[in-house]
């Protein structure tokens, strides 16, 4: 089975996040599928099942213990291969069909070998909380005190969304996964987004860390899903500016350096008429390895 290892958010090698990615995996059973992920041992590895044909693509996501719905770093670093391979065009739409659902994607060049990919992301409604900061804080290794107070703490989706005050005690934090796991699984909780307003690079939006040991992950370098929700999370409290309706925002997060694997998430808000908006995350990426898999 060929495989190749990509690293999505950036164009270095050992950077961003790692994904698996099998193109030709239409013939595969799920378990098969399971079995292959585990052997790359990637947080996710991606599967095109189907396409590219007719401007759609099909892909299956496996973490090494369980399937999962859609992942944002592993999508990026399928559209790239298909892209480096000329199995899609550099530029231009196309669908990408998922267990999320169907959803809109763009490749747009930046330079002579990459392509930036767009997907408009899945939005959840948000809802306070389940989980008291002076349970969670202490879990995380930090305390109450650490959260911006300017912010709210709020659910969406599979992941809480806890803003910090400071960079430097968000890079401290040392989580008790045991305990974070067990705390957070009984609220539906996968996964805890760390963020403060202080970043590495002027004119970036957030810096944000990602804890998801109830899904085998203890800290996920880059996050491109959880990165589509806080462009709606940021927008709708005022961090960035809310586009008027056929206007378009544009910024960029961080994730990954305080693992020393820094990312760059592409944030994009669509506004519409009807007030609301529409975002997609974007992102390169580089191929780091490809061979054969015999397991």
């Amino acid at each position: 089975m060929r495989v190749s290892i990509v690293d999505a958010f950036t164009r270095t090698p050992g950077a961003g996040n790692r994904a698996g990615v099998v193109l030709e995996a239409g013939h595969l059973e799920a378990a098969e599928m399971q079995r292959i992920a585990a052997c790359v041992a990637a947080s996710e590895t991606a599967f095109a099942v189907s396409g590219p044909a007719e401007g759609r693509v099909r892909l299956r996501y496996f973490s090494p213990g369980k399937e999962i719905a859609f992942c944002g770093h592993a999508t990026v670093a399928a559209l790239h291969l298909l892209s480096e391979q000329g199995l899609l065009p550099r530029q231009g739409e196309c669908q990408l069909d998922c267990a999320a659902g169907t959803l809109r994607v763009e490749l747009e060049p930046v330079d002579a070998r990459h392509s930036r990919a767009w997907i408009a992301t899945p939005q959840y409604p948000w809802t306070p909380s389940p989980v008291p900061l002076e349970t969670l804080m202490p879990l995380l290794g930090g305390t109450a005190q650490m959260v911006d107070g300017s912010l709210p703490v709020l659910f969406s989706g599979h992941s809480l969304f806890v803003p910090m005050a400071r960079r430097d005690e968000l890079w401290t934090l040392f989580p008790r996964t045991g305990p974070l796991a067990e705390a957070t699984v009984r609220h539906g909780i996968q996964g805890v987004f760390l963020f403060t307003r202080e970043t590495v690079e002027a004119g970036h939006a957030a810096q944000s860390r990602y804890f998801a040991p109830a899904v085998g992950i203890p800290e996920d370098p880059v996050t491109g899903s959880a990165s589509g929700l806080l462009a709606s999370y940021l927008v709708t409290h005022g961090v960035l500016k809310a586009p008027g309706p056929g206007q378009r925002l544009r910024a960029r997060v961080e994730q990954g350096d305080a693992m020393g694997k820094p990312g760059r998430v592409d944030l994009e808000v669509l506004g519409d008429s009807a007030g609301e908006s529409r975002v997609r995350i974007g992102g390169v990426a580089v191929t780091v390895l490809e061979g054969e898999l015999r397991a």
